[in-house]
């Protein structure tokens, strides 16, 4: 008897099911045999029978095509079949390979076009490679011709031709060699079976027989041939098919959109309108099952229907009624009627949230937006828990990594004291490769013979737990191994043979190899406490004490994987690759708890591989590189049984049978393009180019039916998400077809206002509109991001509409807890740091905030080429150590210090090991030589000042040459290090002492280099009278004060764009008219000017003035004899003030503030990534934010402070 059962609900499945269990109940001891498509629908039914029965037991759950098999065995003969069927994917590539290596075989004729695929690969072990991965694919194709063209291999073995391909040739000859070792393959066996059937040749045996009935649960997609089996087993045996229908009508002709189209345009309108118009959502999402349900249908069955739906009756009830349904019962009714959907803008309940429609801008987003809305939906009901809640992707290895950020992945570490909530999850269906970090680190060791042993890859491996539990490591200790890494310059290679033999063209050469840098550290610990060269290598003096063991670890490590490096090169046969699998898993790890799981799941596989081999002959040995391959691709399989409805919010990928029935349904990623799915068919594949046939599988089809499954398993809520907007413009996305045709759906057939139902998610989560508008946010760190923001905004509205400042109260003298006890002490270099980048530089210095992300990064590639960095780093050296000699008057031939500093540089590993570097260092060499000789004799201790300002004490320091202090620069002049050095002349120049050097310029010597030239350069900053010098230190101390007491961007970046010979030119007379002697003349114009001055200007210049007069005893000679020189300087100074003013209201410097607050590349200021900028200025700079023209007055004298003059 063949029994069908369908209905459009799983529970109603599920209830017939212990029905029929209850009502004929097998022997104790007699097993119940359910067919069902996948290990999370086998958890399922066990569940539902447990819940009714109080236990489920003694249940076999095989799959139909193992079911066939053994039902073959009992049938025709267990003597006769085998226990296990050769032609099984993973024994049939071994059985292909085999034939693949037969040299009389793959010489005829026929295999030609076999030879060229593998042959043409280049080497040995390429070939080997590549023919192994033919023998998997035709593996994989052979196993659908069994179950979806059998036909054709019959035609095969008869010597007959079926789709008249040229590959059909050999791959027809290859089938029949296979089939001559193995004679009975599965589609032999199959109609030997229904033959017997059909015949009535049962087994007598009463230990070799049938079952009493088999359970056929809830499979969508069945091919013929298996139909056809349960048929003709349905004679002897009862057969009971519960059977999904999304329908209680019969909609086995229910046409898509575009078969409909298809039809109106060749058969007319009139043929048209004849056609039943019957669900889109069947018709455009059902093909599959609508297969499904006609081969049933054709059956002789006895059929049990179980529908149910919503009682809908005709009535006016509106949205306001307590009858009104959600928009969920009406699609679930009309899926169920299969009828064309009615308009309902009237008949639906007034709050309905049974759908939902998200629109976002990223995956992150997606994952965001989706555990908010998750948290408010459980918040409506006491009675809905985590458990309620199925959460599928098209690609779950893309939302992993978001899942595992937003949600608490059970088995992971919970963030606790953060005060937000996190939903608990598990994620399904995920690859071991990508989910198991024990898994993908044994693949990586398989890499050992062909890596370069970059450094940082080393490291990533002692990251893992039970690696750390086998060397006996902590964190504390690969902390100390990076520094020492980095120190010892060690980026790739074990030695200089291993560099030579995996990189072409690599002298032998172990700079930077792994043991050159471990030798310099172990000589290190024997040496002194300081650098010194011990056989041509720099000791590393900093490994003492029981940090010793530290480094004998990371020698343990190192020295095994070397030694695994060697011992996996050698081909071995599959049995001995399985004891080194094994070997290799126990030698570099030892298990934990949480990957004990991974731990026995290599050893399965390795075993698998020396069984597989076995039952198939094969004997052949097997290169590194084919065993790679065939693991990389078994644990690249998901694993469809893992955690999967746990108790927790499932989430996991669109598989087939995912019907499994939940309170709230959500799917992600329905974006155009990835949802259907694409399957790109092997080109082996006969099938793809013969066309489809009924029963074949699709994956376009199934992903469709998926989608309709998932709306029918909804039982409260429906919720569909999408990347509708694109993350770095805005613009539109489209979603994916299927979604488009829902929404079609929604707006035209039900007459609907999808704004409703559709959301648009902003695009960051501290948003406004996530806390206020239709998306609850329960995330209480975004919640204060959200709220500073809205304080900064209504602050900058409110100070806009404020007119009332004036300079008295927008002081910026700092308060009584602003500074420490102790004054300030800074030197020039110092203080021009604070203006590089102040918003940086008042956050750690104020308020203890550091944005930046420092950390030590290993680098797996050595340096190559030098940069203005290392120049600057290894000049610096040679120009400020105490060691360096100052040449006699008489005497300026050589610089000893620079070779040794060199030397050292050289052997540490800064300077690469190349020809073009050592010439540049050359180069250098003869700069520091030139620069010296050109700088003359010095003092050797360098001479001392300083100036005690209001809140700073200012202090310079320089050598004492014969007319001038001198001084030497490693690098460039910029204006960064320009107006340190015109501090410190100012510092020398307002000293009063009698010892003093006031009245002596700074020479400031450096050189640089173009196209291979060396230049030398000497700029000059001229001495100053005391006066000028002070008013020029009180000006500055406030700018600083400005900076250092509050949020100033005063970016040196932004102004130096002004400055003559940048691109900006038109500043150049205004720049050139404002001199550092003017500072007097200049301050009193900045005072007079009302309009050009800013609220913070007005605030230094007012405590500028302040200072001037508490502590400069100098008189104002403005106020003395009134001569045509003082006014005729004051007028100029007004004039400069006045055009400086006028630049700040012109078009192009509003446009230059912008662009330099948007500016980002590799040669600018990269502000628009300015951490700083971003956090303290989220609405972005304008220029009354900065004492613009202050700033411009000093950035224009600094300008003007030196004389340059090349040597």
């Amino acid at each position: 008897m063949l029994a069908l059962y369908p209905s459009n609900k799983l529970e109603h499945l599920s209830f017939l099911l212990t029905t029929l269990l209850r009502q004929q109940p097998m022997g104790v001891f007699t097993p119940e045999t359910i067919l069902v498509e996948s290990p999370g629908m086998q958890h399922w039914v066990s569940m539902q029978l447990a819940t009714e029965h109080g236990v489920a037991m003694n249940i076999d759950y095989p799959l139909p095509v193992r079911f066939m098999w053994n039902t073959a065995r009992t049938v025709l003969g267990q003597d006769k079949v085998p226990k296990q069927s050769p032609y099984r994917r993973e024994v049939l590539t071994w059985r292909i390979d085999n034939i693949l290596q037969d040299g009389s075989l793959m010489s005829a004729e026929a295999f030609e076009q076999v030879n060229r695929y593998w042959q043409n690969a280049g080497s040995e072990q390429e070939q080997g490679l590549q023919r192994l991965q033919l023998a998997t694919a035709l593996a994989d194709v052979y196993e659908q011709y069994l179950l979806y063209r059998p036909g054709w291999l019959f035609k095969w073995e008869a010597n007959e031709r079926a789709v008249f391909d040229d590959m059909e040739i050999w791959q027809s000859e290859i089938w029949r060699i296979l089939v001559k070792e193995q004679p009975l393959h599965p589609a032999r066996l199959h109609q030997m079976t229904l033959d017997a059937l059909e015949a009535g040749h049962l087994p007598s045996e009463p230990t070799n027989k049938l079952p009493d009935r088999v359970i056929v649960f809830a499979i969508n997609t069945m091919a013929p041939q298996l139909i056809a089996f349960f048929d003709a087993l349905a004679q002897h045996i009862d057969i009971h098919i519960f059977h999904l229908n999304p329908s209680v009508n019969y909609w086995g002709e229910a046409k898509s959109s575009s078969e409909q189209a298809k039809l109106l345009r060749l058969e007319g309108l009139k043929k048209w309108m004849e056609e039943d118009q019957s669900n889109p959502l069947l018709g455009n999402l059902g093909r599959q099952g609508r297969e499904l349900f006609n081969l049933l249908t054709e059956l002789d069955t006895f059929e049990i229907s179980a529908f149910d739906s919503p009682d809908f009756e005709e009535t006016n009830d509106n949205a306001g009624s307590d009858n009104a349904r959600g928009l969920l019962e009406y699609i679930h009714n009309d899926i169920l009627q299969a009828a064309q959907p009615k308009p309902l803008a009237h008949d639906l309940r007034e709050k309905d949230d049974s759908v939902t429609i998200m629109c976002t801008h990223s995956a992150l987003r997606e994952v965001q937006v989706l555990h908010d809305h998750l948290l408010h939906w459980l918040s409506q009901d006491k009675t809905r828990t985590p458990s309620d809640i199925l959460v599928m992707c098209p690609a779950i290895e893309n939302y992993a990594p978001f899942v595992d950020a937003v949600f608490h992945r059970v088995g992971t570490k919970a963030l606790a004291g953060r005060g937000q909530v996190r939903l608990p999850c598990t994620i399904a269906d995920r690859s071991p490769m990508d989910a198991e970090p024990l898994i993908a680190a044994f693949m990586a060791l398989l890499q050992l013979p062909d890596s370069r042993f970059g450094v940082s890859d080393i490291m990533d491996y002692l990251q893992l737990d039970s690696v750390q539990k086998r060397f006996s490591v902590s964190q504390d200790d690969i902390e100390q191994m990076v520094v020492w890494l980095k120190q010892a310059h060690i980026h790739w290679g074990l030695n200089s043979a291993h560099k030579t033999a995996v990189s072409e063209g690599v002298d032998l050469d172990d700079t930077y190899s792994w043991w050159w840098g471990i030798r310099r550290l172990l000589m290190g610990m024997l040496a002194p406490d300081s650098e010194v060269i011990v056989s041509d290598l720099l000791t590393i003096p900093d490994v003492e004490g029981q940090s010793a063991l530290t480094l004998g670890k990371l020698i343990d490590v190192v020295a095994l994987l070397g030694e695994f490096a060697q011992v996996l090169t050698a081909p071995r046969t599959a049995a001995q690759w399985s004891k080194a699998l094994i070997s290799l898993r126990d030698t570099c790890f030892m298990p934990i708890k949480e990957q004990q799981q991974s731990w026995d799941l290599i050893a399965k596989v390795a075993a698998d591989l020396a069984a597989r081999c076995e039952e198939a002959g094969y004997e052949h040995e097997l290169t590194l590189r084919q065993v790679r391959d065939l693991l990389l691709n078994r644990f690249s399989s998901p694993d469809a049984g893992n955690h999967f409805m746990t108790g927790q919010v499932t989430v996991c990928s669109m598989l087939p049978m995912r019907s499994i029935p939940f309170k709230k349904v959500c799917i992600l990623g329905l974006n155009d393009s990835e949802f259907p799915r694409k399957s790109s068919p092997l080109g082996l594949d006969l099938m793809a180019g013969a066309g489809r046939q009924i029963g074949d599988r699709s994956r376009r089809l199934e992903d469709r039916y998926l989608f309709l499954e998932a709306i029918i398993s909804t039982r409260d809520s429906l919720y569909l998400s999408y990347q509708g907007n694109d993350v770095t413009n805005n613009s539109e996305r489209q979603p994916s077809l299927v979604l488009a045709e829902f929404m079609d759906m929604l707006a035209n057939s039900y007459a609907l206002d999808l704004s409703k139902y559709s959301v648009n998610a902003p695009l960051h989560p501290f948003s406004e509109e996530g806390f206020t508008g239709t998306l609850p946010s329960y995330e209480t760190g975004w919640l204060r991001l959200a709220d500073a923001l809205q304080k900064t905004k209504l602050n900058t509205d409110e100070a806009d509409n404020d007119s009332t400042n004036d300079a008295d109260t927008a002081t910026l003298a700092p308060s009584s807890d602003a500074l420490s006890t102790q004054s300030l002490r800074l030197s020039g270099i110092q203080i021009a740091r604070a203006f590089k980048d102040p918003l940086e530089y008042f956050s750690v210095q104020r308020l203890g905030v550091n944005l930046s992300q420092s950390f030590t990064l290993l680098e797996n590639s050595e340096p190559f080429e030098t940069n203005a960095l290392l120049r600057y780093q290894v000049l610096d050296a040679i120009f400020s150590s105490a060691e360096r000699v100052a040449p006699e008057k008489d005497d300026v031939t050589s610089l000893s210090y620079s070779e040794k500093v060199i030397t050292f540089a050289s052997l540490r590993g800064d300077i690469p090991n190349n020809p073009v570097a050592r010439d540049e260092v050359d180069m250098w060499k003869e700069g520091a030589l030139a620069l010296s000789q050109a700088m003359g004799p010095h003092d050797a201790e360098p001479k001392k000042a300083h100036f005690q300002g209001k809140y700073i004490t200012f202090t310079s320091s320089a050598l004492l040459g014969s007319d001038a202090l001198v001084e030497l620069c490693a690098g460039k002049i910029d204006a960064h290090r320009a107006l340190g050095f015109f501090i410190s002349q100012l510092v020398f120049s307002s000293s009063d002492e009698e010892t003093s050097y006031s009245n002596y310029p700074l020479d400031i010597y450096s050189c640089a280099w173009e196209k291979g030239e060396t230049i030398l350069k000497k700029q000059r900053f001229p001495a100053y009278d005391r006066e000028t010098a002070v008013r020029l230190l009180l000006f500055i101390e406030q700018l600083y004060m400005a900076v250092y007491t509050a949020p100033t961007p005063i970016h040196l970046s932004l102004f130096g764009t002004f400055m003559p010979g940048t691109r900006n030119s038109d500043t150049k007379p205004v720049v050139e008219s404002i001199k550092p002697e003017m500072i007097t003349d200049i301050l009193h114009a900045l005072l007079e000017s009302a309009d050009g001055t800013s609220e913070t200007d007005k605030a230094i210049l007012s405590q500028v003035q302040h200072a001037i007069d508490e502590m400069c005893p100098f008189t104002d000679k403005d106020n003395a004899v009134a001569s045509e020189t003082t006014n005729e300087k004051h007028e100029k100074a007004k004039q400069a003030v006045d055009q400086a003013a006028a630049l700040f209201n012109t078009i192009e410097l509003q446009r230059a503030l912008t662009d330099w607050q948007q500016s980002s590349g590799q040669f600018s200021a990269d502000m628009a990534s300015n951490p700083y900028l971003n956090w303290l200025f989220p609405q972005g700079v304008s220029w009354n934010d900065i004492p613009h023209l202050s700033a411009f007055v000093l950035l224009a004298m600094v300008n003007n402070a030196s004389q340059e003059e090349k040597l």
